[in-house]
């Protein structure tokens, strides 16, 4: 697996989401990266597929306790023991907001849920349409390699 092309695609998906208006991204994702990292790994999982690049997984989990009142969760994606997470830095203990690593010692903290698909294009649900139309602008911006362009 090519890692250095790897962190360029996530750090390039990163930076894309980053350039949108807030206004063109779904409720789910307005705090971006905070509370975003479902929909943005399964927006990550299709752009990997979409680069040749297949086999990953969706992962999330849980730390902490909900009696201590520091329990929360995270998602990202990996394949085996290769981790590629493009929020992580809704976390103040993060080593860093984009992470791709194999293995990365942040992620083993987390108790995991059992693996689902990657890409979002293989879910069914009422939001879906949601990510479709973020997917087709984040791929504009992408394509543009250039700020957000504002006619989308």
């Amino acid at each position: 697996m090519d890692l250095l092309n790897l962190r360029s695609l996530a750090g390039e998906m990163r930076a894309a989401i980053d350039s949108l208006p807030r206004e063109y991204l779904p409720f789910s994702m307005k705090d971006f990266p905070a509370g975003a990292c479902g929909d943005t790994s399964i927006l990550l999982g299709a752009y990997l597929v979409d680069c040749g690049y297949r086999g990953f997984e969706y992962i999330c989990g849980e730390r902490g306790s909900q009696e201590d009142g520091n329990w929360t969760t995270h998602a990202w994606l990996a394949r085996g023991e290769l981790v590629i997470d493009i929020t992580a830095d809704q976390f103040p203990d993060a080593p860093a907001a984009v992470i791709v690593e194999s293995p990365s010692p942040w992620h083993r903290q987390f108790d995991l849920d059992p693996a689902t698909p990657s890409d979002f294009r293989e879910y069914r649900g009422p939001f879906m349409h949601e990510l479709h139309a973020l997917y087709s602008r984040v791929l504009a911006v992408l394509r543009a390699k250039a700020p957000y362009p504002s006619d989308l």
